[in-house]
């Protein structure tokens, strides 16, 4: 009898202990994986390496499914896509290069924006109104190609220009791909429109500015259009060549 009870005290004594030893091995599992993402958030924010950008890419993806406001309004996503442009771009009327020609570096390491900016390279020179030369020295850029990534705007690219007041030529350009919504796949950017928004951004570069009264690739907002019959025109026209 006095073995039977003893048995029956060690059952509850085991269970609460495997209980335990189960709550004590996740709670180190849960600080072991805190202090890895701890550590992987830190270098994606503290670090310009093409893995960290990729990491704070990620990062940005995932916490957009979280915010509070999407959580309470799943519409807001959908909200946000109408609101968002391609570009904010304050154009000098007029303002080109010397010459119908620019040498462009690309310095992103994002292969997804390299590949963009070589397709939106050839798709002008295609159209033989413009000539870009990729050139492997930034020293020797007239523009230079770059990505960002920015929350705080509603941009999905950025042109840069500098301009010869005097002249009124361009002098440099530096453009941008916004990753923080061309990598993002709840705002909808396929390669395609990731391709149309470089093209956009190097249509900045060349000197045009926006154009949203017409089917083209320099509209203001949605880059759904890559480059048009009015876009090459216009091209032509700011370069005096028919």
């Amino acid at each position: 009898m006095k073995h039977l009870f003893k048995l029956l005290l060690a059952i509850p004594r085991f269970v609460l202990s495997l209980i335990w030893n189960i709550l004590f091995s996740l709670l180190k599992t849960v600080i072991f994986l805190a202090v890895i993402l701890f550590g992987l958030v830190y270098y994606a924010n503290h670090s310009s390496s093409p893995l960290a950008n990729q990491l704070s890419n990620v990062f940005d993806n995932v916490s957009s499914y979280f915010d509070p406001n999407i959580l309470q309004n799943p519409q807001a996503i959908g909200d946000n896509l109408t609101q968002l442009e391609t570009d904010f771009h304050e154009h000098l009327k007029g303002a080109k290069w010397s010459t119908n020609k620019a040498t462009i570096y690309i310095e992103t390491q994002n292969e997804t924006f390299r590949s963009a900016y070589l397709q939106a390279i050839d798709a002008w020179n295609q159209t033989g109104a413009f000539q870009f030369r990729l050139v492997e020295d930034p020293d020797q850029a007239n523009i230079v190609a770059k990505d960002y990534s920015d929350s705080e705007t509603q941009a999905a690219g950025l042109a840069n220009t500098q301009v010869n007041a005097l002249t009124n030529h361009l002098v440099s350009v530096d453009v941008y791909l916004n990753a923080y919504y061309l990598l993002n796949p709840s705002y909808g950017y396929d390669q395609e429109r990731i391709v149309n928004t470089a093209i956009h951004e190097l249509g900045h570069a060349i000197g045009l500015g926006h154009d949203d009264e017409h089917d083209s690739v320099m509209q203001s907002a949605g880059s759904h259009y890559g480059i048009q019959a009015i876009d090459i025109s216009a091209v032509h026209e700011l370069y005096q060549e028919r």
